[in-house]
């Protein structure tokens, strides 16, 4: 259910960054955008911290690092994201390029977490991979 809704979520934010920075729509400045995008994402974060169970830091340096690891690379991401749309990029071929990340993350999951999965299910996986990477190639060219 949360990976579905993560999907429409991002899926639905791919379509305002480029409604809010295309000059054929709004033509909001990337600058600009960031810092406006910011603001709704501390609105959410905020929102979302205010209705957990509280705020206790973890104690290990490493997962720390790790959480600020995670903001930097995804805030990378969408700065590439924003860059590309606001260019001129078409989100209909862009959106299924950058979605390639499921590779990485299907990735490292495997070998720096462990997270082989099961006989039957390395099939689906492998499928899944290649049916990803042959998407990214036909919306590319």
């Amino acid at each position: 259910m949360f990976g579905l809704l993560a999907a429409l979520a991002y899926g639905t934010s791919s379509f305002f960054v480029k409604l809010s920075t295309s000059d054929k729509h709004f033509g909001v400045s990337q600058p600009v955008f960031m810092l406006l995008m910011l603001i709704g994402i501390a609105i959410v974060f905020v929102a979302n911290t205010m209705t957990s169970n509280g705020l206790a830091l973890p104690s290990d340096p490493f997962a720390i690092g790790a959480c600020i690891a995670a903001g930097i690379l995804w805030g990378l991401g969408m700065v590439f994201v924003v860059l590309a749309l606001s260019g001129g990029a078409d989100l209909s071929r862009l959106v299924p390029i950058f979605n390639t990340n499921t590779l990485v993350a299907v990735i490292l999951g495997i070998l720096v977490l462990g997270e082989l999965p099961s006989s039957p299910d390395k099939l689906h996986v492998i499928a899944g991979a290649l049916m990803i990477i042959t998407g990214s190639v036909l919306v590319s060219s």
